[in-house]
């Protein structure tokens, strides 16, 4: 695959998941400043899709419009139940946008594993370490300030994984890749261990994130759960972020 092929892709499938793609993007620079351009554009349209929405915005609109509905009832029983359907409709569509930023239904731990098994499952070979500056930049460019960097990041870059500003990485661990996942502007509930055929996994809310850890298996969790709660203990997030 050439330059101009690689292009075409990437204007298509910003993702790049073709394996003749991704073997041209290792071996070309100027494919991976375009792809690097490409990722941010999606990781920015993601963060704008995000858009909070206030607490109690489908009760306030579903109590105006059967208010509205009520009213109209004098003027005739059926533009009654229009009213009654659009309120429906609206209600509908306010939980849609509630909903977390990933695909809808799937849990964060799902969307995790499926970029980790797509699009940076090359990620995962990388044994060589990074500089630490490298992991400072990518979390201080998601709006984190690291306290410190743990020592062993072999791979270091900002993902959007479904709809979720993130910075990916990968320590290993004993020999055995642990891809580790920082989730800004969302925070889990509560630590979660879970399984997904060959990969073990935490989720472990941190500051303001959410820390998700994949590996074959469990060994490193607790360590590197430990180094990240060090670096990002009392780190401050900005509002807003690069994407």
């Amino acid at each position: 695959m050439d330059c101009l092929e690689f292009r075409r892709l990437l204007g298509s499938e910003p993702r790049v998941t073709d394996p003749a793609a991704r073997a041209h993007l290792e071996s070309c620079p100027r494919c991976q400043d375009a792809y690097a351009r490409a990722q941010a554009l999606e990781a920015r349209i993601a963060g704008a899709l995000a858009i909070a929405v206030p607490e109690g915005l489908a009760d306030r609109v579903l109590l105006a419009q059967l208010t509205e509905a009520r009213q109209r009832r004098a003027k005739g029983f059926r533009y009654g139940w229009i009213a009654l359907a659009a309120a429906a409709a609206l209600v509908v569509a306010v939980g849609l946008v509630v909903r977390r930023p990933g695909a809808i239904g799937q849990a964060l731990p799902d969307l995790v594993i499926a970029h980790v098994n797509g699009e940076e499952r090359g990620a995962m070979d990388r044994r060589a370490p990074v500089p630490s500056a490298d992991v400072d930049r990518a979390f201080a460019d998601r709006g984190v300030h690291l306290a410190s960097v743990p020592e062993g990041v072999s791979y270091v870059h900002k993902c959007p994984v479904g709809g979720y500003p993130t910075v990916h990485m990968v320590m290993p661990y004993d020999d055995k890749p642990v891809a580790v996942i920082y989730v800004t502007r969302y925070r889990a509930p509560g630590v979660t261990n879970f399984e997904r055929g060959a990969w073990e996994g935490r989720e472990v809310p941190i500051a303001d994130g959410t820390l998700v850890m994949v590996g074959p298996s469990a060994g490193g969790f607790d360590r590197i759960e430990h180094e990240w709660r060090d670096a990002l203990q009392g780190s401050a997030q900005t509002a807003a972020g690069s994407p």
